[in-house]
């Protein structure tokens, strides 16, 4: 019974009239039936031989199902161009059907109701492809805006802060390497050469960058709330803002001793928050102008008066962050050498133990305290 399957399997042919059909949809009428019988047979010849060479090439694959790769590997293999559009990585896209003695395979297609596409909202338009332009150097000068390197890095920035010799290593000429030592006799000091002092930095600002100083300033102290926060934005995320940085610290100062003696506290809150902004750029090093920011901050603590009407404004929210930004300075740049923690947490502790001092500065002194957190007993 197996063998009688099997033989009927291989001698299948494709019957006359799907040659006729085929004929006939391109454009061929009253083709013989000699020679649709020929068709028949060398079609069907054919379709079994690339069949036979898909099986190799599943069974060398050590795979269980013909898939179109293998259909495809068959046709290169007879030199005929594969078909296109066909591709399946599981199984072949057919379904197969029958009724009425016929059978059908067939591509399943999903039907799709206009209705749903027509009410189904529209997706987002995407964004037009533009190009912005910017400066990479105005004469010769990199301007510092966000889309150019920074001029000068938090590392260099350090460097210059702690070590300002350094580049300048003694023994060193100006064109050649390190002296050897024992090579050349020593010569007096007043005999020498003169002195390589280190060049004093000049931070000239351009006219774009003036302008850019002007507005974050009168952002930040101004009556829009919306542009102060840009303003405060721009001041924690630029990177080029160190030329600018020296303005920055002698503003945050002077408008702190200004503002104290005038008890502005609405400007008094708006300064903190630059100094906050400054501290939360990532680019920028502050230890050569805490000399300007630490008695800003300490003023906000520990001043008598803030404000006009002590028992009604808020300052002590106010004193609160100022404390906060004290202890974070104290994190970042207090060291063994400069002993910033240590000074401000004597500073602190006078101001709480004296008699004569006023509850306000109390409370700041034991805010500040408070912020430093369990290392200020040691430094007490």
């Amino acid at each position: 019974m197996a063998e009688e399957k099997k033989l009927k399997l291989i001698n299948t042919l494709f019957p006359t009239e799907s040659m006729k059909v085929i004929a006939e949809s391109v454009g061929i009428s009253q083709m013989p039936e000699e020679t649709c019988q020929l068709l028949t047979d060398e079609v069907s010849y054919r379709i079994k031989e690339i069949a036979q060479e898909a099986l190799k090439f599943m069974h060398v694959g050590k795979r269980q199902k013909l898939t179109v790769n293998d259909i495809d590997s068959a046709l290169k293999l007879k030199n005929v161009e594969p078909l296109y559009g066909f591709h399946a990585q599981e199984f072949i896209p057919f379904r197969y059907a029958s009724g009425g003695g016929r059978e059908l395979y067939f591509y399943d297609e999903k039907e799709v109701d206009l209705s749903d596409i027509i009410n189904t909202p529209l997706p987002r338009v995407p964004l037009d492809v533009c190009l912005k332009a910017h400066w990479l150097s105005i004469e010769g000068v990199q301007p510092a805006i966000p889309e150019n390197p920074p001029p000068a890095s938090k590392e260099q920035q350090k460097m210059e802060a702690t070590e300002p010799l350094k580049a300048v290593k003694p023994g060193q000429e100006d064109n050649g390497p390190l002296k050897g030592k024992g090579k050349e006799k020593k010569v007096p000091v007043l005999e020498a050469g003169p002195l390589r002092l280190k060049p004093r930095s000049i931070h000239e600002l351009s006219v774009e960058q003036q302008l850019y100083y002007k507005e974050i300033t009168e952002a930040c102290v101004g009556s829009c709330e919306a542009k102060r926060a840009e303003a405060l934005q721009s001041i924690a995320t630029d990177p080029g803002l160190y030329q600018m940085l020296p303005r920055f610290s002698t503003f945050i100062s002077e408008g702190v001793r200004v503002n104290v003696v005038q008890n502005n506290l609405a400007l008094l809150i708006y300064l903190m928050r630059m100094v906050k902004a400054l501290m939360d750029n990532p680019t920028l090093y502050l230890e050569k102008y805490l000399h300007e920011l630490i008695p800003a901050v300490m003023t906000c603590i520990v001043s008598r008066q803030l404000c006009l009407r002590p028992d009604v404004d808020n300052h002590w929210a106010l004193r609160d962050f100022a404390a906060r930004l004290i202890a974070q300075i104290c994190k970042n740049f207090s060291t063994t050498t400069n002993n910033i923690q240590s000074r401000i947490t004597k500073t602190f502790s006078k101001c709480w133990v004296d008699d004569k001092t006023p509850w306000t500065t109390r409370y700041g002194s034991i805010a500040g305290l408070a912020e430093l957190g369990h290392d200020v007993r040691s430094d007490d």
